[in-house]
């Protein structure tokens, strides 16, 4: 990476350090009112964060707590008091997705109903919260659950679809509560922050609730319900267009929510790099930023995920113009591979591939970007620790960066002139 490339990771690391905070739902903890005995669960990627920051609050509000956290393999970082911490797999559930879940349920069953409950959302609930249907093999579940991924569904009918099959979906986990008040804090990763999306809603009810800002309140049997949104894509990139601002990019910020098929994000990504010339003329260079969650069908068997998947694709429209470069950024750390955090190309990736006789369209035909990607050093690290809100793209138009080829192609310098 030259210092270009370098700057606009470094600060996607700050502005994920600061995300991981939850300032939001620290404000509404501190404001909230609990009884004096509450129980804490928090299920998802970023479980353990946001219940350190819960049960700090509650200490110095000097309620007592106790509860779980549930979440990917190798998120967590240390011991929280009161709190006992599992982990299990992710994107598929294995063995101890069920057993920890069954612990849970058997907790929540056996809870006082004068106790609060506090529950901590957020992506990859899906996977690690599970409970077969009876009649349904945990086996045949995950093989389910595997084709589902494949399938090139979005989010949203990928979890409908897991409902079917589950005991704590769709509200189905209600059933196991025996709290009179819950308070939900979720951390959103689905098209306008639906809470009968978010990690398959175990606990949101199916029935249409009181909607506020970013919030809901259910009524369901003799349950009291509110549940808060406190962070999600549109703040994250809102928080790296600011960051970026401040280190005197020019930003143009899309505020609309992808969820969409990668050829679909291809087009988009191309159309914005066919108009970007006319605005860098009257603007001045620019960072595009933009969010979603593209969906991919997976038809071969190589190495790689959604992002860097995308960039390969992008690599031949990228090679088209001077001064152009592509970072796809994985916000919950993992684009599938272990220690992948997305990828990125720019005006020049197209030759280093063809330098390192890489064939893109092999790779993209076996689905195996990471392989070609990896080789020329262009996919990102994760960060140290990271958040679920999606993904967030950086198509940088007009800034210079670093030419590694002395002999660049003079086509990519006539076509570019012509436009």
């Amino acid at each position: 990476m030259d210092d270009f490339h370098y700057n606009i990771y470094q600060s996607y690391l700050r502005v994920m350090h600061r995300f991981c905070q939850y300032p939001e739902l620290v404000k509404k903890l501190e404001k909230g009112k609990f009884s004096p005995k509450t129980k804490v669960l928090a299920i998802g990627k970023a479980a353990w964060k946001m219940a350190s920051l819960c049960t700090k609050i509650l200490s110095q509000k000097n309620i007592s707590y106790e509860g779980f956290v549930l979440t990917k393999y190798g998120l967590t970082y240390g011991p929280i008091p009161k709190i006992t911490v599992l982990e299990a797999a992710h994107p598929l559930p294995d063995t101890n997705s069920f057993a920890h879940s069954k612990t849970i349920v058997n907790w929540l069953k056996n809870s006082s109903p004068k106790d609060d409950l506090i529950i901590l959302l957020s992506g990859g609930t899906s996977a690690l919260f599970e409970i077969p249907q009876e009649g349904i093999s945990e086996q045949n579940l995950i093989e389910t659950y595997k084709q589902l991924l494949k399938s090139g569904k979005n989010i949203e009918e990928i979890n409908k679809e897991r409902a079917k099959y589950s005991q704590v979906k769709n509200g189905k986990a209600l059933n196991f509560v025996q709290a009179k008040k819950i308070k939900i804090f979720a951390v959103s990763d689905v098209p306008e922050n639906n809470p009968h999306i978010i990690g398959s809603a175990p606990f949101t009810p199916d029935i249409i609730g009181i909607a506020g800002k970013n919030s809901w309140s259910y009524k369901y049997r003799n349950i009291d319900i509110r549940y808060n949104i406190v962070a999600d894509n549109h703040s994250f990139c809102t928080n790296l267009s600011d960051e970026l601002k401040s280190e005197g990019f020019n930003i143009v910020q899309d505020n609309e929510f992808y969820n969409c098929s990668i050829n679909k994000m291809v087009k988009i990504l191309t159309n914005a790099l066919d108009s970007s010339s006319k605005q860098v003329y009257t603007i001045g260079p620019f960072l595009f930023i933009l969010g979603g969650e593209i969906s991919v069908k997976v038809t071969g068997n190589g190495l790689g995920g959604r992002l860097s998947h995308l960039v390969l694709n992008m690599i031949n429209p990228l090679s088209q113009f001077i001064n152009s470069a592509l970072f796809c950024f994985a916000t919950d750390g993992c684009d599938n591979v272990p220690g992948s955090g997305g990828a990125w190309a720019d005006t020049y990736t197209r030759r280093e591939l063809k330098d390192a006789k890489i064939s893109i369209t092999k790779a993209k035909k076996e689905f195996d970007s990471y392989t070609a990607l990896k080789a020329i050093n262009h996919i990102l690290p994760a960060p140290i620790m990271a958040t679920n809100v999606n993904d967030v793209f950086v198509l940088s138009c007009g800034y210079k960066i670093a030419n590694p080829f002395i002999d660049m192609d003079k086509s990519v310098n006539n076509r570019f002139k012509q436009r």
